[in-house]
């Protein structure tokens, strides 16, 4: 089934390769909406979406140019609403604010302030195979499976392989019935649960695991302590390859 994919472009070179990236997501031909916001740079937006067309991973997708004058939030909220999109698209260059490092203001905002899946891109990163997810989940947060809904519209997600890393697992009554429920949602993708010492796994120790094996990290937007300390992490140095795998942010 056909998904709706809103791509957020400034015209920048980070900006260009998380669409070129999400080219490569849908598993079927789908509808790509390439969003400028901020101002009626119209040839910009045409010269973007003629390089896309000639993409290798382009073919059987359909291409539409959105221009709004809005500020970047008000205008992601119009088109999320008007064109039911599934799933948004930006890059995350982390050079904007010391203060968000490794993802960048815009992109932060976006993924805190709209209601929408969003998938952030970095530099440099190049398409591979989600085989390998990585989600941390916090158990004091409530999970609703509606959030979880996402997985089932991509379906290159179908062979992918579930690292669930457990926090706060206080309560151990509830454990089994929580497991059993991710287990279900996710099905049939296989799901490994692990455990996050909060005092040495999160932050640096994870994205040094992260960046070493996973394809993609999925983050729960409502659970802002977790999510948040690990987005505003510093990207770990080391190698040519961009600093971090993508990241994807679910809300509900």
């Amino acid at each position: 089934m056909a998904i709706n994919v809103l791509i957020l472009t400034d015209y920048s070179a980070h900006a260009y390769n998380a669409a070129r990236y999400a080219l490569n997501l849908p598993g079927v031909p789908s509808n790509f909406f390439i969003l400028h916001a901020g101002d009626s740079n119209k040839e910009g937006l045409e010269v973007c979406i003629e390089k896309l067309r000639k993409e290798a991973t382009a073919d059987g997708h359909k291409f539409h140019s959105i221009l709004k004058n809005d500020n970047l939030i008000d205008a992601t909220r119009k088109v999320v609403a008007e064109k039911d999109i599934d799933l948004i698209v930006m890059g995350a260059s982390g050079r904007s604010s010391d203060q968000i490092k490794g993802i960048g203001t815009n992109t932060y905002n976006v993924l805190r302030k709209v209601k929408c899946p969003v998938l952030t891109v970095t530099e440099n990163q190049e398409f591979k195979p989600w085989e390998n997810l990585f989600f941390p989940i916090d158990y004091s947060v409530m999970l609703h499976g509606d959030m979880l809904e996402v997985f089932k519209k991509l379906p290159l997600l179908a062979a992918s392989v579930f690292n669930v890393w457990e926090i706060n697992k206080q309560n151990q009554n509830q454990l089994g019935v929580i497991r059993q429920e991710l287990n279900t949602r996710l099905s049939p993708r296989a799901v490994n649960f692990n455990t996050i010492d909060q005092s040495t796994q999160l932050g640096g120790q994870f994205w040094k695991d992260a960046k070493s094996s996973a394809n993609l990290v999925v983050l729960m937007a409502r659970n802002l302590k977790i999510s948040d300390e690990l987005l505003l992490h510093p990207p770990i140095k080391g190698g040519a390859q961009a600093s971090r795998p993508p990241i994807l942010i679910l809300h509900g």
